[in-house]
């Protein structure tokens, strides 16, 4: 009896267990896409390693993409559901500035970001250097802390 309790109990906490591998981060924030007057809103979860300094780091993906849009519309339609696998190195040999890219998203989704010290995600110019400018930031996705609530989810 107690052995059937003992087991359940471990059956319970496996099917809890994140099979995804270790949450490396969760960024939150606008999107490019969207119409200007629906603003469009981001949410992507990293699982896997970062690597060690200096070295390529990978794993997987999972973004949210969606659309605030008037209550008449159907919640389905304005949402993108994502996932695939992600990688993340330096921008050059010794560069503290790690790029981090998103493979197979969508077109006209932003996939290559640039990872700030502070964790921020600015989008990648196309000068190869992070867009500082105030439409790059506009679009760029804010670390959430990993004890707030959501931390590694959808």
């Amino acid at each position: 009896m107690i052995r059937g309790m003992i087991f359940a109990c471990l059956l319970l906490l496996g099917a809890c267990a994140n099979t995804d591998g270790p949450v490396v981060g969760t960024w939150r924030g606008r999107h490019a896409t969207g119409d200007g007057v629906t603003p469009t809103f981001v949410n992507l979860v990293l699982h896997g390693q970062p690597g060690p300094a200096g070295k390529v780091g990978g794993g997987e993906y999972d973004i949210l993409v969606w659309t605030s849009a008037n209550t008449l519309d159907s919640p389905a339609s304005r949402t993108l559901e994502w996932g695939d696998r992600w990688t993340m190195a330096p921008q050059a040999p010794g560069s503290s500035l790690q790029i981090l890219h998103l493979h197979d998203l969508p077109g006209g989704e932003i996939n290559t970001y640039a990872m700030l010290p502070d964790r921020v995600l600015v989008p990648l110019g196309q000068n190869g250097q992070p867009d500082t400018s105030r439409y790059g930031l506009m679009y760029a996705l804010s670390p959430v802390a990993p004890g707030s609530r959501g931390y590694g989810r959808l």
